[in-house]
């Protein structure tokens, strides 16, 4: 063969590589419009904790940030039994919601840039989850602790 031919194989070996590469990377479904999310915490890696705090009306607060890989940050939140404001920020480039089923509460969805702040009145010492339902099945989850 001569060079230019074999050039020219190589550069089309390569391109149609390429296009199975991308082909293999789109579902089927078309589930995933993006890949942002890494959908396993990376190991070794400590969760981030935080303790609500009373704030001057005297209701317990606490700000939750949403990260890039699809991560609560803290992603385990303590506090005592009776009305908790959660404001949860989105600083990252996909849109989140927040939600603590168990407890009846959701978010509007949350777009880059924004926060919104949900209230909850927890009566009951116990353990909660929270979520964001659009990354969940990527590890975008938490706990809730009162007591």
């Amino acid at each position: 063969m001569s060079g230019s031919v074999a050039g020219r194989m190589r550069i089309a070996v390569a391109a149609a590589a390429a296009g199975a590469l991308t082909l293999t990377a789109c579902s089927p479904s078309g589930s995933r419009a993006h890949v942002s999310g890494t959908g396993a915490a990376v190991a070794g890696e400590p969760s981030v904790s935080a303790t609500a705090q009373p704030a001057a009306d005297g209701v317990q607060q606490v700000v939750i940030d949403t990260t890039d890989d699809n991560h609560f940050r803290p992603d385990a939140v303590f506090a005592h039994p009776g009305k908790l404001r959660i404001t949860i920020t989105n600083p990252s480039v996909v849109p989140v919601d927040f939600a603590i089923p168990a407890l009846g509460v959701s978010s509007t969805t949350i777009f880059s840039g924004n926060s919104t702040t949900v209230t909850v009145d927890v009566a009951a010492a116990g353990s909660y989850s929270f979520v964001c339902t659009f990354h969940a099945h990527e590890g975008m989850t938490g706990s809730l602790v009162v007591s």
